[in-house]
């Protein structure tokens, strides 16, 4: 069985470095041939979350379509994989592509935060524009006579 992990530096509490180990699950990335309606795809997704050693199933594709699914796993084993084939030949008749390794985000990015942060900033914006558009009444009467 393969347990890969990933480690990162964080900074402790004291000002020291501390490794820390996390435990990165990996995944087997399915590719069908061909669009998958999204009610093919669904049963498909439901049949995978009931293989076993299998920690969580996402997809996506364009749309109602479903062009990708990566099914997150405890481990690989020979029977998770032979049920996952066995899943993708009852609803892939056409063809699929099978990889195992990481395939979809496990944590934040830079990218992330810095998002999270701009839609905060935005969101306060906001709310302080609509404070001040139910303040001052006078204001938008002197607007509206200018029109």
């Amino acid at each position: 069985m393969v347990e890969p992990t990933s480690t990162h530096i964080s900074e402790g509490q004291e000002g020291g470095e501390q490794e820390e180990q996390q435990r990165v699950l990996p995944e087997v990335q399915i590719v069908p041939h061909r669009l998958l309606s999204e009610k093919t795809g669904m049963k498909l997704v439901e049949e995978l979350k009931t293989v076993g050693l299998v920690s969580r199933v996402a997809y996506a594709g364009p749309g109602d379509m479903i062009g990708y699914i990566w099914v997150e796993v405890f481990g690989f084993h020979e029977k998770t994989m032979e049920r996952i084939r066995a899943a993708c030949d009852k609803y892939l008749p056409f063809g699929y592509d099978l990889s195992i390794g990481r395939f979809t985000k496990y944590r934040k990015t830079v990218s992330d935060y810095i998002r999270e942060d701009m839609m905060r900033r935005l969101r306060e914006k906001l709310a302080e524009l609509a404070e001040r558009g139910g303040e001052g009444g006078e204001e938008g009467e002197e607007e509206e006579n200018r029109r």
